[in-house]
């Protein structure tokens, strides 16, 4: 005997829609999006209005808001509360590590992206016009204007062994290989801060602890916690965002089960 004619319903979402006895549904729902609870509304099958995600403990994950099923905002959260990320159509991206400090931002409307240090300064500035390349002191490293490098002082010493030292202020500010390919910016107390490699076109920034901190290469895009494992990863169009233990948290409804309408 079917459910429904126990006066049970039965839903089913697929292809991004919910069903109730084959029919298109409209109301509350809770249901698992592969191991964690999700609670939103859907109008004539498709999502419509505020999603809330839940981490096992029931503190909050995601909360996604849909507009006849377009997501036109998502903001991600560390287990202890803290805001992790907003994504939104009209909005900056903004990425954030778990005590409320800025990783990073990023403005669609006039292509400027920003990437912070730990202690909150800027250390790489972005737009279609310039770069700029700051250590953990606000101190300029680099600059370049209309694809042209600015001259901010400083100057190339060559050494013995045939490689390079970029000085400014008469302190080691960067180096660089023999064959000018390989150049090493650095912090103020000396650890490698960022390695550009010309040669393979792979761009890679520190911590002071000498983990990745963000790997650049072509398309791809990584961002990492400061023990080393992945925040964010962007590959093309298409991105991932990971939890402290490692766990993929922002995606689609990819698998639905335990589905049950609350209103």
């Amino acid at each position: 005997m079917l459910l429904s004619a126990c006066g049970v319903v039965k839903y089913e979402y697929k292809d991004g829609v919910m069903y109730g006895d084959g029919k298109e549904a409209t109301g509350t729902f809770e249901f698992k999006a592969g191991k964690y609870k999700v609670k939103g509304n859907f109008v004539n099958g498709v999502p419509d209005g505020l999603f809330e995600e839940y981490y096992p403990d029931g503190n909050i994950m995601i909360k996604d808001t849909f507009v006849n099923g377009e997501n036109t905002r998502e903001e991600l959260y560390y287990k202890n509360g803290q805001l992790m990320g907003t994504f939104a159509d009209d909005e900056d991206l903004k990425l954030y590590y778990n005590d409320g400090k800025l990783v990073m931002t990023y403005n669609d409307k006039t292509g400027e992206s920003i990437i912070y240090h730990e202690n909150g300064n800027p250390l790489m500035v972005t737009n279609d016009k310039e770069s700029a390349i700051y250590n953990e002191n606000k101190e300029m490293l680099f600059k370049v204007e209309n694809a042209k490098a600015v001259d901010i002082g400083t100057t190339l010493k060559k050494l013995e062994d045939g490689s390079f030292e970029l000085v400014k202020s008469n302190k080691v500010v960067a180096k660089i290989d023999a064959n000018g390919e390989l150049i090493k910016y650095l912090y103020s107390t000396g650890e490698t801060m960022l390695k550009v490699n010309e040669a393979t076109g792979v761009t890679e920034f520190f911590f002071k602890n000498g983990n990745t901190f963000m790997k650049e290469d072509g398309n791809k895009n990584v961002l990492n916690y400061k023990d080393g494992k992945p925040l964010y990863e962007m590959d093309g169009d298409s991105w991932k965002i990971y939890n402290e233990e490692g766990e993929k948290i922002a995606e689609d409804f990819e698998l639905v089960t335990n589905i049950k309408k609350v209103d």
